[in-house]
C-alpha cells in the first residue's frame, strides 16, 4: 500500500484542530473556587502584595471660625502588615498525534485526544484554586504571617501579637453557620475598631451540599419544636459545593467581595499550546501546552473555616 502524498507540514494543518479541542475542554472543566480569586496577569517572575493597616477613625476638625482653638488636620500613617510573595511556577505536558491518524482521516480520535489534555490542565488549575482550602488548617502550608489560613492564633499585626480567629471545629449546622456568621461581623482591625466581614457564601464539599441547602433554605429554623422562623433564609446565603474539596467535612464561610481583594491568582503565562520543534514530523508530531502561575493569599479574615 503507498503512502498518501501530502505536504510534510501536515503537523500544521492538525495543530489548528488540536488547539480548539483542548482550549474548549479546558476552559470547560469546572472550577468552583474561581469565583473567590482575583485574577490578574502578570508581567514579572513575581509578584508582591503587603498588606496595609487601618488608619483609624477621623477626628473632628475645628475651623478658624469656630468657637475654640482651631484644630490642625492629622495626617495619618498606616501600619505596615505582612508581604507576600507570589513566585510563579510553570506547568507542561503535551501530546504525540501519529502522521497515520491524519493519513487514515481519523479526526475524531485526534480530537479526544486533544480534549483529554485539556481536560487534565483545566483540572489541574481547578485542583490548584481549591487546594488553598484543602490546606487551610495546615501548618505545612503558612501565610505571610507563618500561620495556616484558618487559625486561631493570627497575630493582630507585625507589631501586635493579639490573636485573631478565623477557625472552628464545628460540624455544619444551622447554629454553627449562624455562630460565623457573628464572629465574621465582630472582626477588628489592627487598631482595635470594627472591621466586619459579610461571610455570604457557604462552601461545601459535595457531601454536605444537601445539608447545607437544609440549613439555609427553608422558611423555618431546622430542628425547632415549633415553626419558628429561619433567620438564614432571608440572609441570602449562596451556597458553592466543590467536588474538588478533599475533605467530606470541613466546610468554609467566605465573604466574596472580599475574597477577590485578598486570594489572588497571577497568570504569568495563560495556558497555552504549539507545536514541539523537537518533533519527527515524519512520522509523529508533538504538541506541547505551558501554563506559568503564582496564587495564596495576603489576609485571612475574608474567610472562616471549619476543622470538623
Amino acid at each position: 500500500m503507498t503512502t498518501p502524498m501530502i505536504s510534510e507540514s501536515w503537523p500544521r494543518f492538525v495543530l489548528p484542530i488540536v488547539r480548539r479541542e483542548w482550549y474548549n475542554r479546558l476552559t470547560a472543566v469546572p472550577s468552583p473556587a474561581s469565583q473567590f480569586y482575583g485574577i490578574e496577569r502578570s508581567t514579572s517572575s513575581v509578584e508582591y502584595s503587603q498588606g496595609i493597616g487601618s488608619g483609624g477613625l477621623v477626628p473632628e476638625y475645628n475651623s478658624s471660625t469656630a468657637e475654640g482653638a482651631a484644630a490642625a488636620i492629622q495626617y495619618d500613617t498606616f501600619n505596615p502588615l505582612y508581604e507576600k510573595t507570589f513566585t510563579h511556577k510553570e506547568y507542561a505536558k503535551g501530546l504525540a498525534i501519529e502522521r497515520k491518524l491524519y493519513d487514515d482521516n481519523m479526526s475524531g480520535l485526534i480530537r479526544r485526544k486533544a480534549a483529554v489534555l485539556g481536560d487534565e490542565y483545566g483540572t489541574t488549575r481547578a485542583i490548584h484554586m481549591a487546594s488553598v482550602f484543602n490546606n487551610a488548617f495546615n501548618v505545612a502550608y503558612p501565610g505571610s504571617d507563618a500561620v495556616a489560613l484558618c487559625s486561631t492564633t493570627h497575630p493582630t499585626s507585625p507589631s501586635v501579637s493579639t490573636a485573631v480567629v478565623n477557625k472552628g471545629t464545628s460540624a455544619l449546622s444551622y447554629a454553627a453557620i449562624v455562630a460565623t456568621m457573628q464572629a465574621g461581623k465582630k472582626m477588628k482591625d489592627d487598631r482595635g475598631n470594627p472591621l466586619p466581614f459579610n461571610y455570604d457564601v457557604l462552601y461545601v464539599p459535595v457531601e454536605l451540599e444537601a445539608t447545607a441547602i437544609e440549613e439555609t433554605k427553608g422558611l423555618y429554623k431546622p430542628g425547632a419544636a415549633d415553626l419558628t422562623a429561619s433567620a438564614l433564609q432571608p440572609a441570602g446565603l449562596r451556597i458553592v459545593a466543590d467536588p474538588y474539596l478533599t475533605d467530606a467535612n470541613n466546610w468554609f464561610m467566605i465573604d466574596s467581595m472580599k475574597s477577590n481583594l485578598h486570594l489572588l491568582w497571577f497568570d504569568r503565562v495563560s495556558p497555552e499550546l504549539s507545536m514541539d520543534p523537537t518533533s519527527d514530523f515524519n512520522l509523529v508530531a508533538k504538541y506541547r501546552g505551558y501554563m506559568r502561575y503564582s496564587f495564596g493569599w495576603d489576609a485571612f479574615q475574608w474567610v472562616y473555616g471549619h476543622e470538623v
